[in-house]
């Protein structure tokens, strides 16, 4: 049984209260404001962690901010799932949509582009877990016909801070059900 979970990525690890940790191993976190995936990739070697770890890593949201191409990020991913190899497992938390993008079609279809990249790369991968954050925190809006490429689905402000931008706790209670879910699907069944 894994000891050690990692929770490493951008600010949305960094915020992850511990009231929202997930509850079957020590959890460590390594947040970092800002980051792309390939910065947070970068950072990986540097935990010490062992063997035994399991990896929660959030990240990738950053790089369209920065101008970088989905192709910039899927090459950071391709690094990750590398390093990974020397991990129990990795669980990635895609991208979501978040409520200031409720009305930016551009970057939304820059999203959905990254997430269906992202999620290709890690299938039929073993040691991977992409869990599809996308419509995760829109609430009913998920399930409208055209949700998702029509621009139905909507962030619900609930799920995030004030910013906009950051989960609530509310948020982070639903991924850290998600994680834990995952958890007990990999050891305990």
């Amino acid at each position: 049984l894994p000891r050690k979970l990692l929770l490493i990525g951008d600010s949305d690890i960094a915020y992850w209260p511990s009231s929202a940790y997930p509850s079957h191993a020590a959890v460590e976190v390594n947040g970092y404001s800002g980051a792309t995936l390939d910065q947070v990739v970068k950072k990986i070697p540097s935990t010490g962690l062992t063997r035994e770890t399991v990896l929660v890593v959030c990240a990738g949201e950053n790089d369209y901010g920065y101008g970088l191409s989905i192709q910039d990020s899927l090459e950071a991913m391709d690094k990750l799932i590398l390093i990974s190899k020397n991990f129990r497992h990795l669980i990635f938390l895609g991208p979501k949509f978040e409520p200031w993008l409720n009305d930016d079609a551009t970057s939304r279809k820059h999203y959905i582009k990254l997430n269906k990249g992202l999620h290709r790369r890690c299938k039929d991968i073993n040691h991977i877990t992409y869990v599809d954050c996308l419509t995760m925190f829109c609430g009913e809006t998920k399930n409208i016909p055209g949700a998702v490429l029509g621009g139905k689905a909507k962030a619900s402000p609930n799920y995030f801070n004030d910013d906009q931008l950051h989960l609530s706790e509310e948020g982070y209670q639903i991924w850290k059900m998600r994680v834990e879910e995952e958890f007990s699907r990999l050891f305990f069944s």
